[in-house]
């Protein structure tokens, strides 16, 4: 019975992730159409906001009604928020209904955690997790070059209006298949108490501080990158869904040879600062786009990925090493890394573009990077 559970949220984890994925990369461009450009940043910063609130009400929510309710609820309402923000010219409706949107898809996937944590065993929870991580990174590798063929040939509406179906089977799934859930191990720390902890805790502090660089990374790449493409370079959807599925399946060949790797050989810093290299020298180059071919773009991209999949197994590895199942509270926080960059990664980029080009946001990017391998050089070995 566990495995036929498991394997009905994977699919409603494959179908989160397709609906997401398909339109990521676009939303930037979207709300580029209907609201000034240094304004994106700040209602991706709000969103965040919204969303780290939102992890640490949903576990609460859960004990006291049941996934079936709060994520069948924020199904239901990010499918409204959808079609607010496609149909509406209004700046308000359409800003309130995007921050809902991400803020909620982000507190869905914790549910999606919270129903697998609950039916599967400790034993093979490292099975278990690989098996949905690449479930979600199949769904994020095939979603950009359906997305990019869609939106050349029937635009925002359209796509938007298939990313919104989408969510009505996974709202089926969890609110009518799924048995429901009303309990969760939900930690009484407060986020002051738990960045305390991670200030104590040298190894803790750092990989944390590698997490916000790698999710610093994700934020501005997502949001930036398919407007430097297609606004400022002209290049259209369907080459530009072809380029990120290069670039994505970048995860889905090197994660689990990378954490073999990590296994077997326990050198999770080194791993660290080369992920660190790959992605920092990658992402300069990032900037000289508008003279590279298809090709050497889709490389240039497909390298940052692979930087980014060696930094994210690593730093997963390593930390998971030093804390046990119980530990909740830190597991919580570490987690907040996302949403955490989500606020202050756009605000950042809204203050840059006031005084510099766009393709300036990836020299700036590069040196970031750089700039955590001097804090991943004096974590300790896991050996």
């Amino acid at each position: 019975m566990h495995r036929s559970i498991l394997r009905t949220t994977y699919l409603a984890g494959f179908l989160l992730t397709f609906h997401i994925a398909l339109v990521s990369y676009i939303n930037s461009s979207f709300l580029a159409s209907k609201v000034p450009e240094s304004f994106i940043g700040l209602l991706y910063a709000a969103s965040a906001i919204i969303a780290v609130l939102g992890l640490y009400t949903v576990p609460k929510l859960i004990n006291r009604y049941g996934t079936s309710r709060i994520l069948g609820f924020m199904i239901f309402v990010s499918i409204g928020s959808i079609l607010g923000f496609i149909l509406s010219n209004n700046i308000l409706l359409i800003a309130i209904s995007f921050v809902i949107y991400f803020a909620f898809n982000t507190c869905i996937y914790l549910g999606l955690d919270i129903i697998i944590e609950h039916w599967s065993e400790n034993s093979n929870q490292g099975v278990v997790r690989g098996v949905y991580l690449t479930v979600l990174s199949m769904a994020f590798m095939c979603a950009p070059i359906i997305g990019g063929f869609l939106m050349d040939r029937l635009g925002f509406t359209a796509l938007y209006s298939l990313s919104a179906m989408i969510l009505v089977p996974v709202f089926i799934i969890i609110a009518f298949v799924l048995p429901s859930i009303t309990h969760t191990h939900a930690s009484k720390a407060n986020i002051l108490g738990l960045a305390k902890k991670f200030l104590r805790h040298p190894d803790f502090s750092a990989v944390f501080c590698i997490n916000f660089i790698l999710q610093f990374f994700y934020c501005w790449m997502v949001i930036y990158t398919p407007i430097y493409l297609h606004e400022h370079l002209g290049i259209h959807w369907d080459v530009i869904g072809r380029l990120f599925t290069i670039m994505l399946s970048a995860f889905v060949l090197s994660e689990y040879l990378i954490g073999k790797i990590a296994d077997r050989f326990r050198i999770e810093r080194g791993l660290m600062i080369t992920g660190l290299v790959i992605i920092g020298t990658a992402t300069l180059f990032v900037a000289k786009a508008p003279v590279m071919t298809f090709w050497a773009l889709a490389a240039t991209l497909f390298l940052t990925r692979i930087g980014a999949s060696i930094i994210e197994v690593s730093t997963e590895s390593y930390f998971f090493r030093r804390v046990n199942h119980e530990d909740t509270g830190s597991i919580g926080f570490f987690r907040n890394t996302y949403p955490f960059a989500y606020i202050i990664a756009p605000l950042l980029a809204s203050v840059i573009l006031k005084f510099a080009p766009l393709w300036t946001l990836y020299i700036v990017l590069g040196v970031i990077c750089f700039m955590g391998i001097l804090v991943a050089k004096d974590i300790t070995k896991t050996r």
